[in-house]
């Protein structure tokens, strides 16, 4: 399942503020560990997304406002919003991490008929 880019710091607020769950990916281009957990992020995404959960990417060296304003300090990031709040997150490349993060929301989300 692809995962759609933020392209700004306007289309950060819509999309958090949106009144779905939505779990952001902010990743590096030049980070090894990003790398490796791009593909666990999509298999994740393709469950997910069967229950309304929406999954977005930063990329932190280009949008640097959204960064901060969202206090990413590692890369990878996952963090999971809703009403414009985030609920949780977790870092680093570990998957069950990624995987326990998504489990303990699924309760918030939406079932998609």
């Amino acid at each position: 399942m692809p995962f759609n880019p933020i392209d700004d710091a306007q289309d950060f607020t819509r999309i958090i503020n949106s009144g779905k769950t939505v779990l952001i990916d902010f990743h590096a281009d030049w980070s090894g560990l990003c790398r490796s957990t791009s593909q666990q992020f999509s298999e994740l995404s393709d469950t997910f997304v069967r229950i309304g959960v929406d999954f977005y990417r930063v990329n932190v060296d280009e949008l640097e406002d959204v960064v901060m304003e969202a206090d990413v300090r590692v890369v990878p990031t996952y963090m999971v919003f809703k009403d414009g709040k985030k609920v949780g997150h977790a870092t680093g490349a570990d998957a069950l991490s990624l995987h326990k993060l998504m489990g303990s929301y699924m309760t918030e989300c939406e079932v998609v008929a």
